[in-house]
């Protein structure tokens, strides 16, 4: 296990009727910058529902080679959490083969919601980065989390001159597996402007929903909505149920904000279907 050298453990807890962050432990650079209250209204004319808002930081340029990033997240039974970052995630040029790793663990207990809405990656010319992301379901719990993926510094012609990017993805359920990532990229290996594989395209994301409680009405109803959108916002949309308990979006295309453009649409459309809500609209 690579030495850490930036760390952010929270824990969120229902205290009288609302959500809040009931420990916290940050080493630098990493920090949590802000927290705030949201009250989502519903779809259904109930009370609104309480939300908090949290904004991760992190003090540094970005990840430096050799750098190890753990982000560990708790939310007790009933929490509901607004998760992002203030800025993208940078990753400098690995020198040689020691490149930077991150570890995200997520904790979803019972009725629980985190959503999880960080800035894009960007990878630097020469950067080589593992990401693995893990996320722990109880019943009745839901998760959202997206990520956009950027090819480099595109304003300086840094395209696709990353060395290698790993991104690993385990949902458990209770005890169970119930989805499982391995994405490589290593642009100087791969031809990835050939047909069928990126080819004019250079940002990727995706959005990702885990509850029970999702089912084939709510893939019908996002696909029927992003459809209405596809053509228009000059991208590449798709949507499928993963084995159990899940709905991914991915979405290809030129720019960072479009993929985040409609990835948010995706968002809001789900927060209306599986939870009732309204969008939440977030400033940064």
């Amino acid at each position: 296990m690579p030495k850490v050298t930036g760390e952010i453990k929270a824990a969120f807890a229902v205290r009288s009727g609302v959500t809040q962050l009931v420990h916290k432990y940050h080493a630098s650079p990493l920090k949590i910058a802000k927290t705030f209250r949201y009250e989502n209204e519903t779809f259904t004319g109930d009370q609104p529902v309480e939300q908090l808002g949290v904004y991760m930081m992190d003090c540094s340029p970005g990840l430096m080679s050799g750098d190890h990033y753990e982000i560990n997240v708790r939310l007790e039974e009933g929490a509901r959490v607004y998760l992002t970052n203030q800025s993208f995630t940078k990753v400098h040029p690995a020198l040689g083969e020691q490149g930077s790793t991150q570890h995200q663990s997520l904790h979803v207990e019972a009725d629980a919601l985190l959503e999880y809405i960080p800035e894009p990656l960007m990878l630097y010319k020469d950067a080589r980065l593992f990401s693995e992301t893990e996320v722990f379901l109880a019943p009745g719990a839901a998760c959202i989390f997206s990520d956009v993926l950027c090819p480099g510094r595109t304003q300086r012609g840094e395209i696709f001159q990353y060395s290698r990017y790993t991104n690993r993805m385990r949902v458990w359920y209770g005890t169970e597996l119930i989805y499982y990532q391995n994405q490589r990229i290593e642009p100087q290996d791969m031809r990835l402007t050939a047909p069928g594989s990126w080819e004019q395209e250079t940002h990727l994301g995706n959005l990702y929903i885990f509850s029970d409680r999702l089912g084939q009405r709510h893939l019908d109803s996002l696909m029927a909505y992003l459809e209405k959108i596809n053509g228009i916002e000059q991208v590449r949309i798709g949507a499928s149920l993963t084995y159990k308990h899940g709905i991914i979006v991915t979405v290809m295309g030129r720019h960072a904000w479009q993929l985040q453009h409609v990835l948010s649409i995706a968002w809001h459309e789900l927060r209306r279907s599986l939870l009732a809500l309204t969008p939440l609209m977030v400033n940064k």
